[in-house]
């Protein structure tokens, strides 16, 4: 694997910062080192931005099992990296496992992928970002849905058919209710059974 240039500067920042700080701090300071990714001719903005996070995340990672042997666990998030003192008392088969919090494998599995930084460019960050975008507004629009059936959105899809049950009867035109609310309620249910697979 190549040596990232930002795995000793970003291990002295962590050191020097002990209340932790958020990845845009971190970046922060690495240009202020005079640290940062060089600029390609013809790269684009998203591109420069992603590969600069590619490498930070990139460098946490690889530190994480560095700093677990020291008794310091590396807590990685892009609003705050922190590291903790782990308790003493650690037996010393313990010490060498790392704590795997849900979904945080899969994430330090893709960026200590080198080739992921290697294959990166404008089309692929590109289609990144429209991936990430459409996930977004899908969810924006899941939460607008469960609204109208006045639902929370860790609710069941069983929750969700008895409550548009409940309000397509009160507001099925057939039976005096209001046509536009229950087209409302009749997109919202289409649009969560598509959410649900």
């Amino acid at each position: 694997m190549p040596v990232n240039p930002l795995t000793a500067p970003i291990a002295r920042i962590l050191r020097a910062h002990p209340d932790g700080l958020s990845e845009y701090q971190l970046l922060q300071q690495l240009e202020f080192a005079g640290l940062s990714v060089d600029a390609e001719a013809a790269i684009s903005a998203d591109l420069l931005l992603f590969r600069k996070h590619f490498l930070v995340m990139n460098a946490l990672y690889r530190l994480q099992p560095v700093f677990w042997e020291e008794g310091l666990y590396l807590q990685i998030s892009a609003l705050r990296i922190t590291l903790h003192i782990t308790r003493q008392a650690q037996s010393e088969a313990s010490r060498t496992r790392l704590p795997d919090p849900a979904g945080e494998q899969a994430l330090r599995s893709y960026y200590l992928d080198w080739s992921e930084f290697e294959q990166s460019s404008s089309a692929s960050v590109e289609q990144l970002l429209s991936s990430f975008w459409q996930r977004y507004y899908a969810a924006d629009k899941r939460l607008d849905a469960l609204a109208v059936f006045e639902l929370a959105a860790d609710c069941s899809w069983g929750e969700i058919r008895t409550a548009y049950r409940r309000q397509a009867a009160i507001h099925h035109p057939d039976r005096g209710g209001d046509p536009e609310q229950f087209c409302r309620v009749r997109d919202a249910y289409e649009l969560l059974a598509c959410c649900q697979g």
